[in-house]
């Protein structure tokens, strides 16, 4: 976690180091929630809130938001390392579930890898990571998440990590 956690932190301050010529950009990316996440039913509509920052529940009930993420051309593997950033807003803590789905080639044969996290009350950022590693040595092809989300806590971005291209 502490290394994806540095990986985010990176990411979010790629822009001023880029611009000033120090850091080759990664083979990674990352996009804020308000971008890249939507409510899973018009009925959540009402309750979530898309922030410059997040995409938060406002709501008394639990949430469901799913997120799409970028894939390449021809159904190559190419995502070593998936994420999502999530924070905790409310005075409480709340356990977030979220389900990758990777849609792998030709988005017949999905794969579904849920995971839990506990966030304390009033937590900053937490995030959950799906790894090649976890999936038995497979990178992703065309990855979403889904994520149910109690009251008062939100996701910030959604990353990846892709694979070096080939020398």
């Amino acid at each position: 976690m502490t290394k994806t956690m540095l990986l985010l932190a990176t990411m979010l301050a790629l822009p001023t180091a880029a611009h000033a010529g120090t850091l080759p950009a990664p083979d990674s990316r990352i996009t804020m929630a308000a971008g890249a996440c939507q409510t899973a039913l018009p009925v959540f509509d009402g309750v979530v809130r898309k922030r410059p920052l997040a995409v938060q529940n406002e709501g008394g009930t639990t949430t469901f938001v799913t997120c799409g993420m970028e894939g390449k051309f021809y159904g190559q593997a190419s995502s070593a390392i998936v994420f999502v950033a999530l924070v905790n807003n409310s005075s409480s803590p709340a356990t977030v579930n979220c389900t990758l789905v990777d849609g792998r080639n030709g988005m017949t044969d999905p794969l579904y890898r849920p995971k839990s996290v506990e966030l304390a009350a009033n937590q900053p950022i937490a995030e959950l990571v799906w790894s090649s590693a976890e999936n038995e040595g497979e990178n992703f092809t065309y990855p979403a998440i889904s994520c149910a989300l109690p009251p008062g806590t939100g996701i910030r971005a959604v990353g990846q990590e892709f694979l070096a291209p080939a020398p």
